[in-house]
């Protein structure tokens, strides 16, 4: 077991041979319940050196060497890859009480702060599906606006 940080509802690890798993950890432990497993992914390379999710849940940040993977912590697909950030090992990693940025440590003594770029995609994802149920014209506007927002900001980020 490489790393377990604990959240109110939610708690995850990552493991030696590239497995993390999301738990839900809402359990009533009095009655001798387990956490149980919501989601499991493969780490896309070896070395995991810090974990972090993302304070509403939908992101799991894993550091490996220099490189930070970000994926779905529901389809644990892989949404962004931060390649090379750091001339030195990543030591740990934590989002914002927000979730819109990542931080990052290294052994090269630097912080760096990201953009939670995979939160966003899940924004635009989570609209997507509110707009096909919306009834009401203002928020249906409401919605197809904070896409378009997203959309065209998760294009400049793409571009610098």
């Amino acid at each position: 077991l490489l790393a377990t940080p604990y959240y109110p509802s939610s708690g995850i690890n990552a493991e030696y041979g590239g497995t993390w798993r999301v738990y839900n950890t809402d359990v009533s432990w009095h009655l001798n319940e387990d956490p149980k497993l919501i989601s499991s992914g493969t780490v896309a390379e070896d070395g995991v050196a810090s974990v972090a999710m993302s304070p509403d849940g939908r992101v799991v940040a894993i550091a490996t060497s220099t490189n930070i993977n970000l994926y779905n912590s529901e389809t644990t697909e892989l949404m962004d890859t931060l390649e090379s950030i750091h001339s030195d090992i990543i030591t740990k990693i934590a989002f914002s009480d927000t979730g819109k940025y990542l931080y990052s440590c290294a052994q090269d003594k630097s912080i760096r702060v990201w953009r939670n770029r995979a939160g966003m995609i899940c924004d635009v994802i989570q609209w997507e599906e509110s707009l096909k149920t919306a009834t009401n014209a203002s928020h249906r506007e409401r919605l197809r606006q904070q896409i378009s927002d997203n959309r065209a900001l998760l294009e400049e980020l793409e571009n610098k």
